[in-house]
């Protein structure tokens, strides 16, 4: 009976364990693709003309696809003029690029709509 009891805690561990180990991936993966969203905000602001005050706060609701990370992303942030800017997108973080719909407003007024964000990549492995 010891022995069973044994078996049944050190499963437990090992079952906690590699949970925490994939929720520890997922939170880092989803940071290093809100990373990759700030910069490409960032950039996208910069090429319009318009300067934020340091960086977008940005979250991300993002599941693993295999090697990829698919959902959605929101940003939010200030111009140096004070105006609010905001960006959303919705589509696929992957090691090949970053696919799918990125929208940027500037005080209600959209600056910029691509379908891929350029020279992004995410890798969805946590490494």
């Amino acid at each position: 009976m010891r022995r069973l009891l044994l078996l049944v805690a050190v499963s437990v561990v090992v079952i906690t364990g590699c949970s925490e180990i994939g929720d520890r991936i997922d939170e880092a993966t989803n940071d290093a693709a809100a990373s990759a969203l700030t910069d490409a905000v960032r950039d996208q602001l910069q090429r319009a003309g318009i300067e934020l005050e340091g960086d977008p706060d940005c979250s991300t609701d993002l599941d693993r696809d295999g090697t990829a990370l698919t959902g959605t992303a929101e940003c939010s942030g200030t111009t140096v003029d004070g105006q609010s800017a905001t960006a959303t997108f919705d589509g696929t973080f992957s090691t090949s690029g970053c696919e799918g719909a990125l929208r940027i407003e500037v005080d209600g007024e959209q600056l910029v709509d691509l379908a891929e964000i350029p020279g992004c990549s995410v890798d969805a492995a946590g490494g």
